[in-house]
């Protein structure tokens, strides 16, 4: 059974690219544009992801807020955020809200898909990062190497 990924990213060309990308790789893709949207989807009971992988900056409900909101009523469901700024703050506060990793943009392919991969196997611990990612440009002490 393919594993169905909900990709969410307020830009369209962001949000195609890697649904292809993991399309590509045999998961099974549900796109979203706003973080609204694939809240309602979610907390509708409409879909059922194995794993979202959502923008850090958004307009309106941010990944950040999606992921909290996923965490609080549905903690199962494995969050990666993605991120074109290299902002430690934001990334370690993804991470200590449940994220399972912050993959800076542009996105190292393989890397995520290993990393989703893994959440499928289910081979990650809760809280550390589970892809081969590598650490945000321009940034110090990254999450990766914060201590645990």
């Amino acid at each position: 059974m393919r594993s169905r990924v909900m990709v969410v990213d307020d830009d369209a060309e962001n949000c195609r690219a890697l649904s292809e990308l993991l399309g590509a790789e045999g998961f099974e893709v549900l796109s979203f544009q706003s973080a609204e949207a694939a809240w309602s989807a979610i907390a509708g009971g409409e879909l059922q992801p194995q794993a979202v992988v959502a923008d850090v900056r958004m307009p309106g409900l941010d990944g950040v807020g999606l992921l909290r909101r996923i965490k609080a009523r549905f903690a199962a469901i494995p969050v990666v955020l993605v991120s074109a700024f290299p902002d430690e703050a934001v990334w370690e506060e993804a991470l200590q809200a449940g994220a399972l990793d912050v993959f800076p943009k542009p996105i190292q392919g393989p890397s995520l898909v290993c990393a989703l991969l893994a959440i499928g196997a289910g081979d990650q611990e809760h809280g550390l990062p589970v892809g081969d990612n590598p650490d945000p440009p321009s940034v110090g002490v990254t999450p990766r190497r914060r201590e645990t």
